[in-house]
């Protein structure tokens, strides 16, 4: 339908124009059947802003990429494990666990950094290797000491 007054495309059943702003009566059939009256002087004219340029969002067939990486990425049981036998080498298992703690370690982080990001765990898996390699340390130490004691006393008795 377009406006008597400004010849615009009228889109819908409007009782103004957007346009020029005359007030329109329009028939059952949507076709406008008389003019009202044009706007006076003291009236503002309306008119639209103009459209923006048609984006590829605006067209439905367009759908965005959505690349999301996941808040928390899943934790690589290798990295778990590193830890809890970290953990447990300080106070029940002082030889089988740390060794345990530091080959799980060492997975995990070769795993974490073959996945890309898709997986997380890197800091329980240092904390393992951490806590694995100062308990190892802590035992060798303690052999050394053990057998410097056991070949220093018979030595200084005879």
């Amino acid at each position: 339908m377009t406006c008597p007054g400004c010849g615009g495309t009228l889109e819908g059943d409007v009782q103004f124009c957007p346009f020029c702003g005359m007030q329109l009566r329009v028939s059952s059939a949507g076709m406008p059947t008389t003019r009202v009256g044009p706007l006076t002087p003291e009236q503002p004219v309306y008119v639209p802003p103009p459209l923006p340029p048609a984006t590829p969002l605006d067209q439905p067939h367009y759908v965005a990429p959505i690349s999301v990486a996941p808040i928390n990425p899943p934790v690589s049981t290798a990295a778990t494990v590193s830890l809890v036998f970290g953990i447990i080498g300080w106070f029940l298992l002082p030889i089988i666990a740390p060794i345990i703690a530091v080959v799980a370690g060492h997975m995990a982080r070769r795993e974490i950094a073959a996945s890309g990001g898709r997986l997380g765990g890197q800091g329980r898996a240092n904390a393992g290797l951490v806590m694995g390699y100062i308990q190892l340390a802590f035992v060798i130490l303690a052999c050394i000491v053990f057998f410097m004691v056991v070949l220093l006393v018979p030595a200084s008795s005879s």
